[in-house]
């Protein structure tokens, strides 16, 4: 009896609906239940319509002055972590990381690397106008998640913001990082990028709201969706979950 190998193909073994290369709701089975990433071609993701999949699409490399100093600043943190650390220091980063697990994109708990949550942090800190932060934090947790209640201003294309949603700014203040992503058609209900910075600061406590003049990054108009990603970073390093709101400009 002779053995025949057989290729696999990595995707319609484990789902009960076939994929379109354009785009297709998928009922999953098999043993699976959720997918997310991209195998080969094809982009798996969920919305509020359920899971689908789409081709997958390589992003433009526009080198902006933006990117180039992210770029450089995610280098510069790269060798600090091997070249001005001390042992201590990464060991305290280590077991930092260890302790805090960050969800990926299913929710799943995952464990990261201590050079990781360092440049993580720090990339966060420095964009916020901060100064690098060596030390890791001593507590086991992450940041606070903040939802600040934000007003668009479509007439002078600026964000304010009227308060932080009752998170109450602690002495030794709180980084508070602020993106608005690309403006879409008012159908659309779920964006996860591009965004571009629109503000980076460490909020002493005590700050006066409401705050209003923010630049926006990409001009509004009535009828459309728009998207303000907000991150909270605390003095002492510990990064916060991500906040997207949406809002219908009138």
């Amino acid at each position: 009896m002779c053995n025949r190998r057989r290729h696999a193909n990595p995707v319609s073994p484990l789902l009960a609906s076939s994929v379109a290369s354009a785009g297709a709701l998928i009922r999953f089975g098999g043993g699976v239940a959720e997918m997310r990433g991209s195998i080969g071609g094809t982009t798996f993701a969920r919305n509020r319509g359920g899971a689908y999949a789409r081709n997958r699409t390589t992003p433009l490399n526009p080198a902006s002055v933006r990117q180039s100093a992210v770029r450089a600043t995610l280098a510069d943190l790269s060798a600090a972590w091997s070249n001005a650390l001390t042992a201590s220091e990464r060991a305290a980063w280590e077991l930092y990381a260890a302790n805090v697990p960050l969800l990926n994109s299913l929710g799943e708990a995952r464990q990261v690397s201590g050079v990781n949550m360092y440049v993580r942090t720090n990339q966060l800190v420095l964009d916020c106008g901060g100064s690098r932060i060596d030390a890791a934090p001593t507590i086991f947790t992450v940041g606070p998640t903040i939802s600040p209640t934000y007003v668009l201003d479509e007439a002078a294309d600026e964000l304010d913001i009227t308060d932080l949603g009752g998170f109450t700014i602690p002495a030794e203040g709180t980084y508070l990082f602020i993106a608005q992503g690309t403006p879409q058609n008012a159908g659309v209900n779920f964006f996860r990028s591009p965004f571009r910075k629109i503000r980076g600061e460490l909020l002493a406590t005590g700050h006066v709201f409401p705050d209003t003049g923010t630049p926006l990054a990409f001009p509004i108009a009535a009828g459309q969706a728009d998207f303000i990603r907000t991150i909270a970073i605390t003095a002492d390093g510990r990064v916060g979950g991500e906040s997207v709101q949406r809002f219908l400009v009138s």
